[in-house]
């Protein structure tokens, strides 16, 4: 199957509203973020809301001053920082990865530089020994803002990549991630593309209860479809 067909058509239906996706949000040219705020905002997004996960990075700069900083997570008292990201949701554990986010920024000003220099699988390990850093954050971190070859691979994205054939239902990410990333020549604006696209089908006809596959682009290519 042909990614670049199934990228084609839903490029022909989608039109994502940057606002509705928190990172591509935080580096949009009319949001100049640092790159330890986009970090956090990747954190929190992570099994919530784009929605929640903003709201709580709004209560965070709000509770810092205006501005995430390590120095200032640093200075702060935890429960402020649960309490600010409580909307999120598992704020405990949140908060405890940027605090680690925070302690290895200030521990290394140059660290940005050195991952621009790494090459991705180099530059994925390094942020994954941080404590509650796993592999869609690096990937999405590493895709969106670095500009690496990666494919971050959420609920959405597995649930259509198997519907369609292109995964396996009990297939482990690093399996897919490293498929997608080949098929797509490490192309770093198609993996983009791609995850975006998959998400928005994910969401809006894809569905995990009631699929509306009456209105799918993709229906004529769907193992799921043909089997329904």
């Amino acid at each position: 199957m042909n990614l670049y067909e199934i990228l084609k058509r839903l490029e022909s239906v989608y039109r994502p509203n940057k606002d509705e996706y928190i990172v591509l949000h935080m580096i949009s040219k009319d949001n100049q973020v640092n790159h330890f705020e986009i970090l956090i905002g990747i954190v929190l997004s992570q099994n919530t809301s784009d929605r929640n996960a903003m709201r709580a990075l709004n209560n965070l700069r709000r509770d810092l001053g205006g501005i995430i900083e390590p120095e200032r997570v640093l200075r702060t008292p935890v429960e402020t920082i649960i309490n600010a990201i409580k909307v999120a949701g598992i704020a405990k554990r949140r908060a405890e990865t940027i605090y680690e986010l925070a302690k290895w920024f200030k521990s290394d000003e140059g660290i940005v530089n050195k991952l621009h220099m790494l090459d991705v699988d180099e530059a994925r390990k390094i942020l994954m020994q941080i404590r509650g850093v796993g592999p869609k954050t690096a990937d999405v971190y590493l895709l969106a803002v670095l500009r690496k070859p990666t494919f971050p691979i959420d609920t959405h994205i597995k649930r259509v990549l198997t519907r369609i054939g292109l995964a396996l239902e009990n297939e482990g990410y690093e399996s897919i991630r490293k498929k997608i990333v080949s098929e797509t020549h490490n192309d770093v604006d198609i993996l983009m593309k791609l995850h975006i696209l998959l998400i928005e089908h994910g969401r809006r006809v894809c569905k995990a209860r009631k699929p509306l596959c009456n209105e799918c682009v993709l229906r004529d290519l769907c193992s799921y479809y043909k089997k329904s």
